[in-house]
């Protein structure tokens, strides 16, 4: 890549407006992950109160990603964005007041962040189908790099910010800080101008929804991604769970739990700066055989490493994620119908939301039957196996080539 091309979607203002937005909600949204249990902990909510606000959060993203697809493929996808944005400013918003006049309730705050979720599962499909409107063909790995770069960054720095500003003025400030990071998102996707997709004609919700199934169905590289996805997911939940205990067991606690971590967003970092610059002829494929490595920190917690190595292990893990995401979105960008891609996009979403959690679920009943360990091999096995499997036995999945003639970069 010449020099002068080192940023080159960012040299297009259309992308270069949504990345802004995107990477200021961002921000916001890593702020919150720290403040949501100190102003459920100052209310009085206690660990009970945490879970359910914190499940709420996550049903409600649940509950309205399938719709979000549906009515971003039916309406103008910047405004869907733009009305998701200004939910979420009224949730954040609202719930900074109550903290401030100390008057927020452990219900009021589920609510509000239900509601909140519930905007995200908007959000999201419609930007991940407005992106390619928004960029030159040849620079869409780049562009969806970039978007990854910006969110594995900000998971770096905003913990550590947020956790200084609950300490020094409390955790509604925090919720001012994300209220107006989602007004930032809005000034700039007001300014964002692109040729949208033709209105859908009308039809019913649940048959449109069924055409996104029957797209998934048509490309059936993503019919095999998504039941891939499905284990794979399973797994990750159990290695979240279960990565705790271990530390808490062997590896001197918290603080080795938070170092691992950390050193697992930096290796995010790592792998958008790689997927900016990686163009393998067979991206679907090298997304699997990528997303198999996944194994190492889970293999690393048997019997437990020593810290520095599982550190290692999971910023090699982050890497993956980012690079095989990176590859699978912008081939399903490509492949898909524009008129259906936010569905699709949809789809993908909610196996993570629904199926991560629920790996959650069962690694405490697991541990039962067969142990901690046990229950660890059975993760590594879910997070490597179908990934390997696809790849060897779909042929499809080998096929999806990378475009040898990109569409022209503009000066």
């Amino acid at each position: 890549m010449p020099g002068t091309d080192r940023f080159g979607p960012l040299t297009e203002r259309p992308f270069r407006l949504l990345w802004v937005a995107r990477t200021g909600s961002s921000l916001g949204d890593s702020l919150v992950v720290v403040a949501i249990p100190f102003a459920v902990l100052r209310i009085g909510g206690g660990a009970t109160g945490l879970g359910v606000v914190l499940a709420a959060y996550t049903l409600g993203r649940a509950a309205f990603v399938m719709a979000g697809g549906v009515w971003a493929d039916r309406l103008p996808r910047r405004a869907v964005m733009i009305g998701a944005d200004l939910v979420r400013f009224g949730t954040q918003a609202a719930t900074a007041a109550l903290l401030f006049a100390h008057a927020l309730q452990v219900w009021e705050l589920a609510a509000l962040q239900a509601t909140a979720g519930a905007a995200g599962g908007f959000f999201v499909p419609a930007s991940t189908a407005l992106l390619p409107r928004t960029i030159t063909s040849g620079r869409l790995q780049q562009a969806n790099a970039l978007i990854s770069l910006s969110q594995s960054a900000t998971s770096i720095f905003g913990p550590a910010l947020s956790g200084a500003i609950v300490a020094t003025a409390g955790p509604a400030w925090v919720f001012v800080i994300d209220a107006g990071s989602f007004l930032f998102s809005v000034a700039f996707l007001f300014a964002l101008r692109v040729a949208d997709q033709v209105a859908a004609a009308g039809k019913r919700f649940w048959h449109d929804l069924a055409d996104g199934w029957h797209e998934v169905r048509r490309v059936r590289w993503l019919t095999a991604g998504f039941l891939g996805f499905a284990l794979g997911n399973l797994g990750i939940g159990m290695y979240l769970v279960l990565g705790p205990l271990v530390a808490r067991e062997h590896l001197g606690g918290a603080a080795a739990w938070g170092v691992i971590l950390t050193a697992g967003a930096i290796g995010g970092v790592v792998g958008g700066l790689f997927a900016y610059r990686f163009r393998p002829q067979r991206p679907v494929a090298m997304a699997f055989g990528v997303w198999s490595l996944g194994i190492a920190p889970v293999l690393a917690l048997i019997p437990p490493l020593p810290v520095v190595a599982i550190m290692g292990a999971n910023a090699l893990f982050s890497a993956a994620v980012i690079v095989g995401n990176t590859l699978w979105e912008t081939s399903m960008q490509r492949e898909v119908k524009p008129d259906r891609l936010a569905r699709v996009g949809s789809i993908d979403w909610m196996l993570s939301l629904c199926l991560m959690p629920a790996g959650q679920a069962l690694a405490g009943p697991l541990t039962g039957p067969l142990g901690v360990r046990g229950t660890l091999v059975l993760a590594a096995a879910l997070m490597c196996l179908p990934n390997l499997a696809v790849v060897a036995f779909v042929r499809e999945v080998r096929e999806v080539r990378r475009p040898e003639a990109p569409d022209p970069v503009p000066a």
